[in-house]
């Protein structure tokens, strides 16, 4: 099994799932973001993976980290202002630190490593991310 896409496949479902989250943002993407949605959304990259083999190289489980991040273009004049980008930030966070799943084929525990924040600028425009890189261990059942 390849944990890291039944992983990522998890992360865009799970927190899919969770009304409050699309209450707040237009959408959930691995990796990539199509030209024409709007912020705010989530974005969710795979930053790191480690398979934990042991005697017989039987694989205890694979070890990965995810950046989890929410972006909002910021619209203000002058200092931008965060305060939207951090609540997603903190419902990402309220979700996914001491998450654990059991699914048909997969157990995975999941917490936060560190927080994250950045400003891009894309187009002439201002994106504020918040979130976190979450690390995720996960094994085949």
């Amino acid at each position: 099994m390849n944990e890291e896409a039944a992983v990522a496949d998890y992360l865009v479902d799970y927190l899919e799932a969770d009304s409050t989250l699309m209450g707040m943002v237009n959408g959930v993407w691995l990796r990539s973001t199509p030209s024409d949605v709007a912020t705010p959304l989530v974005k969710i990259d795979r930053q790191d993976a480690e398979d934990l083999m042991v005697v017989n190289l039987y694989r205890v489980w694979a070890d990965l980290t995810f950046l989890v991040r929410a972006a909002v273009e910021n619209t203000e004049r002058g200092q931008p202002d965060w305060s939207e980008v951090r609540a997603i930030a903190d419902r990402l966070d309220t979700l996914l630190h001491k998450h654990e799943a059991n699914e048909t084929n997969l157990e995975w525990h999941a917490f936060r490593e560190e927080s994250f924040t950045d400003e891009t600028i894309e187009s002439g425009k201002l994106y504020l991310h918040a979130g976190g890189i979450y690390r995720v261990r996960a094994h085949a059942v």
